[in-house]
């Protein structure tokens, strides 16, 4: 097996090691929708949130069996150049250079829940498309998995900063029931 080839099978290895290791932690990962996926990644960028529940939202949720989902946008400006060749996607507001989600239910609702976000690689040219390609932003929301309403449940903040930003600490972001405040 030639050198790329080895590193190909490692990254293989490593993926579904990962995979695994998540199922059995019981989170899922919903698949990558960019149009060419992380073969690899390292730990640098990898990040978590901690989500706080209201008394309120964490009991509706349980009486329920209503999962809360966790999304992650990571994006970046559009460059001059991006916007002069017309790129696709760099007319939008931010150029999106990858996102994921992880759904939790059930147990992993108890306590504080944690998604956990593992690290990953860019595509070298979707980030050459952005105008600081050595600092790509996250945008992170978090609501209700409408499993057994069709409207979200849930009233959360949102966290938007460097990815830099989130790796270096938890997200913590505290969620409610729209409507609760004015109960």
């Amino acid at each position: 097996m030639n050198g790329l080839g080895c590193v190909l099978a490692l990254a293989v290895l490593f993926s579904a090691t990962a995979c695994q290791r998540e199922r059995a932690a019981g989170t899922s990962h919903a698949a990558f929708t960019s149009a060419t996926p992380p073969t690899h990644a390292s730990a640098s960028n990898a990040f978590t949130v901690d989500i706080t529940l209201s008394p309120l939202a964490r009991d509706r949720l349980a009486s329920r069996h209503e999962s809360i989902i966790v999304r992650a946008e990571y994006f970046g400006d559009p460059s001059a150049k991006a916007l002069q060749q017309r790129v696709p996607g760099s007319g939008n507001p931010w150029f999106t250079l990858h996102q994921a989600q992880v759904e939790l239910e059930g147990t992993q609702l108890e306590g504080t829940p944690t998604a956990r976000f593992p690290a990953v690689v860019f595509d070298p040219e979707k980030l050459a498309w952005t105008d600081a390609p050595d600092a790509p932003q996250v945008n992170v929301n978090v609501y209700s998995g409408r499993r057994t309403s069709p409207d979200n449940l849930l009233d959360c903040g949102m966290f938007q900063d460097a990815l830099e930003v989130a790796s270096r600490t938890p997200v913590r972001l505290s969620c409610a029931l729209i409507g609760e405040a004015s109960r």
